[in-house]
């Protein structure tokens, strides 16, 4: 596994990867939160090399460190170490920023792969 060696970014666009949004799949996703103690469901809604965003029903606080999977389409990861780095509720759910800490280098790559296909998919429909 490597560490995230992720750089601080600043302005309009702060993200060093690029993010697909994926909520139109309601790809259903698994969060094993150590010092919860619990497995809480969600849907995916975006995706990058550098971490996810879900929908859930149960609140994960900031810096809880998670193990996850994902699943989709062609992609089956290992296990990822992530950290919740943002909470919004919204009426009765939340949205929920991880960004991942410990990921292997074909998970990095698969993924990688798959947001940048699926932008271009995008942009030329």
């Amino acid at each position: 596994m490597e560490k995230n060696n992720r750089k601080e970014f600043s302005g309009p666009e702060r993200r060093q990867y690029k993010r697909l949004k994926v909520f139109h799949l309601a790809v259903p996703i698994q969060i094993n939160a150590e010092n919860i103690g619990s497995v809480i469901p969600g849907i995916l809604l975006d995706i990058s090399a550098g971490g996810i965003g879900i929908l859930s029903f149960k609140e994960i606080p900031i810096n809880t460190v998670v193990n996850l999977q994902i699943v989709l389409h062609n992609i089956k990861t290992d296990i990822i170490k992530a950290k919740v780095v943002w909470v919004k509720q919204v009426e009765k759910t939340y949205r929920i920023g991880f960004q991942f800490t410990e990921i292997s280098k074909k998970d990095f790559e698969q993924i990688s792969i798959y947001v940048e296909k699926h932008l271009m998919e995008d942009f030329y429909l």
